[in-house]
């Protein structure tokens, strides 16, 4: 039977060992860099930030710590080791891939690219099922972070598409520190058990090491505790936030446990390598092109609805806010007054009486409730969906297959 209890108090110990190591708060300190870029660029675009940047940063560590948590005991009850993972070629190809394009400091490419190489020209000298079953897991845990993220860190703003329509969307993005524990395997002499060491299941591990340990010794396994970093990217055009976070969990967690399940048979069958090997970047790749194309080409949602005015997102400790107004939310009336453009809500919420009432609908049933304007200021925190003369906007571009686009620059020089 598998010591599930002493293993997981085991990764615990370990995690919270990894939040006095400085590498672990200077990843926090850069993603809340990140982070403050983009309550910069609300400001700019929208006058107010949505969100405090302390509420991001906390936010973040502590779906982080969940997430590395998780990560950690699959990558130990499958007994994924650092010994032959080659980070020392995944990290700089990896660095090497993000100057053709951003996305591509991602391991599900970096990775597959490194075991493609090892099955075909035996260089270098990686551990390919290991590789591949450490990109599936921590593809495993960035679909859960995505799935418990909901609404956080969704960005409102305006985009002008390809064909010239400027929508409301919302831009996706997080960032993660991850304080992961891996296993290293030590040499030990035969019939020396060190002390304080976990009797493991007959059956483990699921993913062997792959290299027999030195003549009269045997394997070990210590745990390391180890700091990364995961991220997420993605728009919502044509959909609420939360449901394209759904959707993109889904379609990753299904990429993941198909890379995992090739990842483990090609262990025992190795002329599976070379599938899982490609599965890895090209699976990862079509699932960016199926999800840009659905919101690039699909009917956009946050456009003005032929009556009333539609909410893109509320400004935090607004009226709007603790009413509970959300994004797609359609307002009919304020104080008595009819809405149907911005100028009609900015008219309604500079003569409505302090305490008023707002009516409006959400998912096709009508709700009316009654609020209080903040004492000696005037202002509801609502954010409308474009109407098409706003002067602050990003520009929506087609991302086609990115290595054909580089090597057609490259050919065009």
């Amino acid at each position: 039977m598998f010591p599930w209890q002493q293993v997981f108090e085991l990764v615990l110990r370990q995690t919270i060992a990894v939040f006095f190591e400085p590498i672990f708060w200077l990843i926090v300190g850069f993603l809340g860099v990140q982070y403050w870029q983009t309550k910069r660029n609300q400001q700019k675009m929208f006058g107010t930030a949505i969100y405090s940047l302390r509420h991001q940063i906390l936010l973040a560590a502590f779906y982080g710590t969940i997430g590395g948590v998780a990560a950690s005991l699959l990558l130990t009850v499958v007994g994924i080791t650092l010994n032959k993972l080659g980070f020392n070629y995944i990290w700089p190809l990896a660095l090497l891939l993000m100057m053709i394009n951003t996305r591509f400091l991602c391991f599900a490419y970096a990775g597959g690219l490194v075991a493609v190489s090892n099955v075909i020209f035996g260089w270098p000298d990686v551990n390919v099922p290991q590789v591949l079953a450490l990109v599936a897991i921590l593809h495993v845990t960035e679909s859960l972070l995505i799935a418990l993220s909901s609404r956080f860190s969704a960005m409102p703003m305006f985009i002008k598409r390809g064909d010239g329509q400027l929508v409301g969307a919302f831009s996706l993005q997080n960032f993660w520190p991850l304080p992961l524990v891996l296993l290293v395997a030590v040499g030990v002499p035969t019939g020396n058990d060190p002390a304080g060491g976990i009797k493991m299941a007959d059956w483990w591990p699921l993913m062997p090491l792959g290299i027999d340990p030195p003549e009269g010794q045997k394997w070990v396994y210590a745990m390391m505790p180890v700091v990364a970093a995961l991220g997420y990217t993605d728009m919502a055009i044509t959909s609420l936030p939360y449901k394209r976070r759904l959707k993109s969990a889904l379609h990753l967690a299904i990429y993941s446990v198909i890379l995992l399940a090739l990842a483990l048979l090609s262990a025992k069958f190795q002329w599976l390598q070379i599938i899982a090997a490609l599965a890895s970047p090209l699976g990862h790749e079509f699932l960016i092109q199926l999800d840009n194309k659905q919101e690039s080409e699909g009917k956009p949602l946050f456009v003005p609805p032929d009556k009333g005015v539609m909410v893109l997102d509320t400004v935090q400790d607004t009226p709007a806010r603790k009413l509970g107004l959300q994004p797609g939310d359609i307002i009919y009336n304020l104080a008595g007054m009819p809405v149907n453009c911005g100028s009609d809500l900015a008219y309604a919420i500079m003569y409505a009486p302090r305490e008023s009432s707002i009516v409006y609908e959400r998912q096709g049933k009508q709700q009316e409730r009654n609020f209080k304007f903040q004492k000696d200021e005037r202002r509801l925190g609502i954010i409308l969906v474009p109407e098409g003369h706003e002067q602050f906007y990003a520009v929506m571009t087609e991302e086609n297959f990115a290595i054909v686009d580089w090597f057609k620059k490259r050919r065009n020089k």
